[in-house]
């Protein structure tokens, strides 16, 4: 008999819809006879308020990051705003009622608190039993998270369950199968051909700097920043994600600096093989690029966290010796010279990486499904 599954998350240009995809192409990898929906929670619920939240933490991370850090697992925070979370999914039960019932699902994944929540609600009010799992997408799990109505929590690394279960979470309902990345991670490419599509050669590391699937950060100041050193001849890969501005403006700095050896791309789809190609990564902290990077056993420099998951991403990273942490533009050649000119410090980075790894991540975490 087909299994049916819903698979939820939040915003299409994220690590939670990549991490969803994951775990589709980690059900379909298994077999062929299970049926899976993936579902936007907030535009399917409420496409306006799905908007607005998105804009205004856009708006908050890029501006005053500092407030994401204060609210973000904080106590306070989360005890005052109790009521308008539970007035929300009352607003939204309707539909989610209408959808479970219509659909029949064996098993809910969700990659995000707010439709964890809501589905965690639906089986307390109704009564009925479905399976529900919670995949972590971040090292630090937020109070968001905690419903007795989980069945199980899918933890990025051993800490993280350890916090969890500091928390009150049950050790029989934590597995610690990592953030799910899509199979084809672990699949090894051909990286002459790649650095042919590229127009990239042989003579010069080839670094990657990235902002997630939105393309924030520092990427237009790092790549700036590396296209004047002319004694490592760095190849530069950009990518902008879905950052329609900072393409232009990436565009426009390859075309005043003609000097400077760069590859501008937008949303791409074939990051495994821009991953496989390159030396190092320059990116933000997002646990869906770490993750992907640790498979590809790419040392991270990582610029900027966000305070709150971010901050505690790249302490996790810089801890465990698979990343170094940029705080501020002047010391990135430093860093990355450093790591060229001391092949050692590089291979124990690569190292690093490939002990904390999790290549079967989305395989473990969709047998789940058709655990009896």
């Amino acid at each position: 008999m087909s299994k049916k599954v819903l698979i939820f998350y939040i915003s299409r240009y994220s690590g939670h819809y990549h991490a969803a995809s994951a775990i589709e192409r980690g059900l379909l990898t298994l077999t062929r006879d299970v049926e899976v929906h993936k579902i936007n929670a907030l535009t399917y619920t409420n496409p306006i308020l799905g908007a607005i939240i998105n804009k205004a933490y856009l708006e908050v991370i890029k501006k005053r990051p500092e407030i994401w850090g204060h609210i973000y697992d904080n106590p306070d925070v989360i005890k005052k705003t109790k009521r308008a979370r539970e007035t929300l999914h009352r607003f939204n039960m309707s539909k989610i009622k209408r959808l479970i019932e219509s659909y029949s699902p064996d098993i809910v994944f969700c990659t995000q608190a707010f439709p964890c929540g809501m589905i965690a609600d639906y089986k307390r009010t109704s009564g009925k039993d479905v399976l529900l799992i919670g995949v972590l997408t971040d090292h630090a799990p937020h109070s968001y998270w905690l419903f007795e109505e989980v069945n199980y929590y899918i933890a990025p690394s051993e800490e993280t369950a350890r916090a969890l279960g500091q928390k009150g979470v049950l050790p029989e309902r934590i597995k610690t199968y990592g953030i799910p990345v899509d199979p084809k991670f672990c699949h090894k490419r051909e990286i002459p051909g790649i650095k042919n599509n590229l127009g990239l050669s042989d003579e010069g590391p080839v670094i990657l700097i990235m902002g997630g699937s939105q393309g924030l950060g520092a990427v237009e100041e790092v790549a700036g920043s590396l296209m004047e050193d002319r004694q490592h001849k760095y190849q530069l890969v950009v990518v902008s994600g879905s950052n329609k501005k900072l393409y232009t403006r990436l565009q426009r700095l390859k075309r005043d600096k003609p000097e400077g050896n760069i590859s501008v791309l937008s949303y791409v789809e074939n990051i495994d093989e821009l991953m496989e190609a390159s030396d190092v990564i320059i990116t933000k902290a997002g646990g869906m690029t770490i993750a992907e990077a640790l498979v590809k056993r790419l040392p991270m420099l990582i610029v900027n966290p966000i305070p709150g998951h971010e901050q505690m991403n790249t302490d996790y990273l810089v801890g465990k010796g698979a990343a170094i942490q940029i705080e501020d533009y002047g010391e990135i050649h430093q860093k990355l010279n450093k790591l060229f000119d001391s092949k050692g410090l590089l291979n124990d980075m690569k190292k690093s990486c490939s002990e904390l790894a999790k290549p079967n991540s989305a395989l473990d975490i969709a047998k789940l499904a058709f655990e009896d």
